[in-house]
């Protein structure tokens, strides 16, 4: 019964290398992010500070794109692995209503 034993492992490598690489993949997108939006402020006409809410807004935002991209593809090799389930057969000679015939 061990049939999906390739496919668990190729997850579990998949898995472990993105977790591995999303510490630093999520410093190098917050970065960018953060400077587009300098950019765009900088170049705006408000001189005010960066707004604490946007910049919250931008690292969730990010965040959660990442898990999501993560969470995604595994339910969906774990949905392709997962038996289906069977309905319960009836026992010979009863009948909906647990008569015997």
């Amino acid at each position: 019964m061990r049939e999906h034993t390739g496919v668990a492992i190729a997850v579990a490598a998949v898995v472990t290398t993105v977790l591995t690489m999303l510490a630093w993949l999520l410093v190098v997108v917050v970065w960018t992010a953060l400077t587009i939006y300098a950019l765009v402020k900088w170049i705006g006409s408000a001189p005010d500070a960066a707004s604490p809410t946007t910049v919250l807004l931008i690292v969730v935002g990010i965040v959660t794109a990442f898990v999501l991209l993560l969470t995604v593809p595994i339910a969906l090799v774990g949905r392709s692995m997962t038996p289906r389930r069977r309905r319960k057969a009836e026992p010979a000679g009863e009948t909906m209503t647990g008569e015997g015939a």
